[in-house]
């Protein structure tokens, strides 16, 4: 049903249609997901790098609602575009493109080009979305992000995605929504050059750069998704309940 509004969408006019999207995709996120925001202090009042985990084509949207009203551009593969359904949803928020993989450093100009700009820009290191739940090996490109643009890096953790949009290699266009908790964290801020110590004597220092920027990722997870950095990763304290914390935003519950 939802794929056929999606393509009924697509006819509008870019503005309208972009509206459209929003009020539909929040809707289904009201309906079918609570949502859980911690740490919301920890986030900067200046243009900042954020530095996520990626589980799902429904991390985009569900990180753009946590970080409301603030604006944030997210880094996305450009494969999004080959469907009408993810297409649109990326649509519905500010996105640079990018062909993960790829020799093509310009998206990420663009991205620091943004933060010097003023503005604020989301990135998923690992460059694809981890079929395990797991963290898998970052891409050397978010250090090199970071490092020129000199803002503050913010490690975001994501849980739930993979269970509310599980991912459908076969038609990502029609990949389905189910019943799900989610929960956003936030952690404390970091600057590039206080990561200096932990990549000394490293073989790639470009890689070992990221790495310690993903570490700080996985600090944030529980100890099921954090992957290849769990080694390095120090037990993460147990996530605290919704009614503990007023920085909490559920969606309306999901019926029973």
């Amino acid at each position: 049903m939802i794929h056929n509004v999606f393509s009924l969408l697509a006819r509008l006019p870019e503005r309208p249609r972009r509206a459209a999207v929003r009020r539909l995709m929040d809707t289904v996120w009201n309906l079918r997901t609570t949502q859980q925001v911690i740490g919301r202090e920890n986030i900067p009042d200046e243009p900042c790098l954020f530095i996520c985990n990626h589980l799902s084509n429904a991390d985009g949207f569900t990180l753009d609602r946590a970080l409301r009203p603030r604006k944030v551009y997210f880094l996305a593969g450009i494969k999004l575009q080959t469907t009408v359904m993810t297409r649109l949803g990326t649509e519905a928020v500010d996105t640079i493109f990018i062909r993960p993989n790829s020799a093509d450093i310009e998206p990420l100009k663009r991205a620091v080009e943004t933060l010097k700009a003023g503005h604020s820009v989301l990135i998923f290191p690992e460059g694809g979305r981890s079929r395990t739940g797991a963290l898998t090996q970052a891409k050397k490109g978010a250090s090199l992000i970071a490092r020129r643009a000199g803002v503050p890096v913010v490690p975001v953790a994501l849980t739930g995605t993979e269970k509310f949009m599980p991912i459908d290699d076969r038609d990502m266009g029609r990949e389905q929504v189910r019943r799900a908790h989610l929960t956003v964290r936030f952690g404390p801020p970091f600057r590039m050059n206080e990561l200096e110590a932990e990549t000394i004597g490293a073989e790639d220092p470009r890689q070992a750069l990221t790495d310690a920027m993903m570490r700080r990722v996985a600090e944030l997870l529980p100890p099921q998704y954090r992957g290849v950095y769990a080694d390095s990763t120090p037990e993460a304290e147990d996530e605290p309940l919704a009614s503990e914390h007023p920085e909490t935003q559920p969606s309306p519950a999901p019926s029973r």
